[in-house]
């Protein structure tokens, strides 16, 4: 091997998953796919250029997985023509914008990978001895070195577009430059074992920290890092892409436990295997604990690993019961005080939930998902939606299904991926690309147990590669690690090994031995694609460096300085969904409405399945350019995409009654819908009334107004709407309008104190003629309880809490009625649910210290 390529590889391996900014980029991990994308074109490159030089021709192992995998690819570009030519117009430069993202994924961090490490197993000379102690010293040193950074860094960012300062540090750069020397000279015969040793150095490290941050301690950053509610993140940015990675990692490192013969050794492999296993838990990832137990599990089809370990049963099972204690033992996280549950606790909640709720919503959800990703592919069950356009068009199939399934809505999500993987080929590729995609893991799978009987079976690597494969494949059924950069690379470059050491002893290599002159064009052809990929992904770093720079600019109300970046971010291109949204906000609060629609529409070329854009151009068409009949379609899309979106329903309804005669029934269809999904909302309620009085449907237009005054007594234009409805349909005047104004008498009284006979009586009246008012029962029992009379308010101002649960006087006042009563207990609980929905409420905190409660 090259040092070019070896030095590429030790960079994509170490410094990948372990380098990440927090204030950089949106996503902390932007700047690890940014380098492992770059870093695998050049590993191709180089081995291209190497390549071309040989006499004897190019030379790559015949592995049994290349047919499948051709078969694959070319069904995967098949039907992204067919997503492509096969939708309108208006959605095809969003195919291309997603296409060629995903596509870029699967050629390099895929197959890319793949090629590389297969190359790199079939070549090396098949060498299995590291200098283990050297490896333990190295990554000890080294993470130790990390505790020292807090108090040795420098701080030199000042401004959000200071990439610079953001990113350099004298301390850390001497670290990440010992780090790199040390990791080159123990990787530099660059073997397929070195760099599996680099990657446990790499899990090890990751690991460790992640556990550190699961319980509170923090060594890098002022503050822990807490995105996902208590769930170990370490250096990956996200907890399931940690747990993938070192779902690969485990079987690997076991195998190498079990085989290996010396303690010293054996127990440094078995401090790596519980130090990845304690990382999994503190991920809190089941799809991955059960991952892991399938890749640890699939070592057991090995005759070779169940002899040794029938040697020597004592250290194997000394591992294993120290796992399951930790297992059982592992304690809740101390980063949050709200959802943190056990290891055991994360297993049965869903039946806890579903006891209690009749949902679990990490289970429902995926329902959802995955009915969306089965309609996708049964909509063209030969090639399928299109090639890396799940994301692109999911929106529409679960907005589909919000509108028939109100069950659904509190699952509503924006999917990147469809969280289980056949669903997730099917949906974009058909039976022709799952068809391809199953074949090629039992080609595979069919290899590996071969070979399992021949001389790679007697290497504990190998094996270890293969079960991680397993391991992986069975996690991402629940997860989608798979189609991220980092725990993809770790996978794909498992799977290369496998194959290329598997055809090095078994089914040989494959050489191309055209004339020099095609060999070096194309080896050419293969460097500047390369280069062009390296060149793409420095362009896109920028561009996320800075739409984030803006983004930060536009929540500190700087918007000269938020437009300037973010324009900047989109001349570095390529074209990106919520770099173009943040720009068309910032140019409509910067009152440059044409601007704004031009970005958003640029934005919809992206990615057009985001409703809160086709709902801003709609808005900025209607009010700020004063064009409302462009805005309508655009209005109904996001509805169609989002029926749980107030707003979108408040503004497309309004559109729809500005022209009346023409869009009256599509307005009541829109009402009817959105009043059973939001029943509270008076102005829904009263825009329903609205439309049925134009269609002279007064009886139902009566009830409509009567129900938004009920919610809202106090909105004014759905009394006066009701007012006019009885000379509009010669109807006697609605009972409700005489309520109301005695309600404002009432309201007049207490105001000014007046707790009288004559005002109880008042209350009590108006209780009995409108009792569907929440706002009367809390007068009328608050009246009552402030005369001594507790028993008969409590009812009143129960009623007044099932209608308006979320008025925390009327819980208050409930509250003082069941101390009176004696009811502590009820009483407490109220207060309770006054504090969880309004920690600080003074009154609520008052009322529990007079019960004797603590907060």
């Amino acid at each position: 091997m090259n040092a070019a390529r070896r030095w590429v590889l030790v960079a994509c391996h170490f410094v990948c998953p372990l380098l990440f900014f927090t204030n950089l980029t949106r996503n902390p991990y932007v700047t690890q796919i940014a380098l492992l994308h770059a870093g695998v074109a050049l590993a191709l490159a180089a081995w291209a250029y190497s390549e071309s030089g040989r006499a004897e021709g190019w030379r790559l192992p015949r592995v049994p997985v290349a047919l499948p995998l051709a078969l694959f690819t070319t069904a995967w570009a098949a039907s992204w023509l067919r997503g492509y030519f096969g939708h309108a117009e208006f959605f095809r430069p969003a195919v291309v914008a997603e296409g060629a993202r995903a596509a870029v994924f699967l050629l390099v961090i895929c197959l890319g990978t793949f090629v590389v490490a297969s190359v790199v197993a079939a070549q090396d000379d098949g060498s299995s001895d590291v200098p283990l102690g050297a490896w333990v010293a190295f990554t000890l040193v080294w993470g130790l070195l990390w505790t020292s950074f807090p108090q040795a860094r420098t701080r030199l960012a000042s401004r959000p577009e200071d990439f610079w300062g953001l990113i350099w540090d004298p301390y850390g750069a001497l670290l990440w430059v010992l780090g790199l020397a040390g990791a080159g000279w123990l990787t530099r015969r660059g073997r397929v074992v070195d760099f599996l040793h680099l990657a446990f150095c790499t899990g090890f490290l990751a690991s460790a920290y992640g556990v550190l941050q699961y319980f509170n301690i923090e060594v890098v950053w002022p503050n822990v890092l807490n995105p996902y509610g208590g769930r170990a993140v370490s250096t990956f940015g996200n907890p399931n892409f940690l747990s993938s990675y070192n779902v690969v990692l485990m079987p690997i490192v076991l195998a190498l436990f079990a085989e290996e013969r010396q303690a010293g050794r054996r127990t440094a492999y078995a401090l790596v295997f519980l130090t990845l296993e304690a990382a999994l838990l503190a991920t809190l990832t089941r799809s991955s604990w059960l991952g892991a137990l399938a890749g640890c599990g699939v070592l057991l089809a090995s005759a070779r690993l169940r002899s040794r370990a029938l040697e020597e049963p004592r250290p194997l099972g000394l591992l294993i019961g120290a796992a399951v204690a930790m297992a059982l033992l592992w304690p809740s996280s101390s980063i949050s005080t709200g959802y943190t549950p056990t290891v055991v606790g994360r297993l049965t909640e869903m039946k806890t939930f579903l006891a209690r709720d009749g949902f679990y919503s990490p289970l429902h959800q995926r329902v959802l998902i995955w009915t969306c990703a089965w309609l996708m592919g049964s909509e063209a069950p030969l090639l399928g939606k299109g090639g890396g356009l799940f994301e692109l068009f999911y929106p529409f199939y679960q907005g589909h299904l919000l509108h028939e399934i109100p069950f659904f809505h509190g699952m509503r999500t924006h999917a990147n991926n469809s969280h289980n993987e056949i669903l997730e080929i099917f949906s974009q590729t058909g039976i022709l690309g799952l068809g391809a995609f199953i074949a090629v893991w039992v080609f595979f799978f069919w290899a590996v147990r071969k070979w399992s009987q021949a001389r790679p079976g007697r290497d504990p690597l190998w094996l270890g590669a293969a079960a991680g494969c397993a391991g992986m494949l069975v996690d991402n059924m629940l997860n989608v690690s798979l189609h991220f950069a980092v725990p993809a690379f770790l996978f794909w470059w498992a799977a290369g090994t496998v194959m290329g050491r598997g055809a090095r002893e078994g089914t040989g290599f494959w050489e191309w031995k055209a004339p020099p002159g095609l060999r070096r064009a194309a080896a050419a052809g293969l460097i500047l694609a390369a280069a062009s990929a390296v060149w793409l992904q420095v362009r896109f770093w920028n561009r996320e460096a800075f739409y984030f720079a803006g983004f930060k600019q536009a929540k500190q109300g700087n918007l000269p300085a938020a437009v300037r970046d973010l324009e900047r971010s989109r001349s570095w291109g390529p074209r990106e969904v919520n770099a173009l949204y943040e720009l068309g906000n910032t140019y409509a609060r910067s009152q440059r409405p044409a601007d704004a629609a031009a970005s958003y529409r640029e934005a919809l070329n992206a990615n057009a399945g985001y409703d809160e854009i086709f709902f801003n151009l709609a808005t900025v068409y209607n009010g700020q350019l004063g064009r409302p009949a462009e805005a309508l379609p655009y209005y109904e899309t996001a509805w169609a995409v989002n029926p749980l979106s107030s707003d979108i329903l408040n503004n497309l309804s309004a559109a729809y009654l500005r022209d009346p005669a023409k869009n009256v029934d599509r307005a009541l269809g829109l009402l009817q819908e959105g009043v059973k999904i939001f029943p509270d909302n008076p102005n829904h309620w009263n825009n329903l009334g609205y439309a049925l009085t134009l269609s002279k449907r007064w009886d139902e237009a009566q009830a409509a107004y009567e129900r938004a005054l009920q919610i809202d007594p106090e909105m004014a234009q759905a009394e006066r709407n009701l007012t006019l409805l009885s000379s509009q349909s010669g109807r006697p005047r609605a009972p409700l309008l005489s309520v109301l104004a005695d309600l404002r008498s009432l309201d007049a009284a207490v105001a000014r104190r007046d707790f009288s006979d004559r005002t109880l009586s008042l209350a009590a009246a108006v209780a009995r003629r409108a009792p569907g008012l929440a706002k009367i029962r809390f007068l009328n029992g608050s009246l009552l309880l402030t005369r001594g009379r507790p028993l008969e308010a409590v009812p009143e101002l129960e009623a007044a809490v099932a209608k308006d649960g979320g008025r925390a006087a009327g819980r208050i006042n409930l509250a003082k009625a069941y101390a009176a009563l004696g009811r502590l207990l009820e009483a407490e609980a109220q207060l309770r649910r006054v504090l969880a929905a309004e920690p600080g409420n003074a009154a609520a905190l008052q009322a529990l210290r007079e019960l004797g409660f603590s907060r």
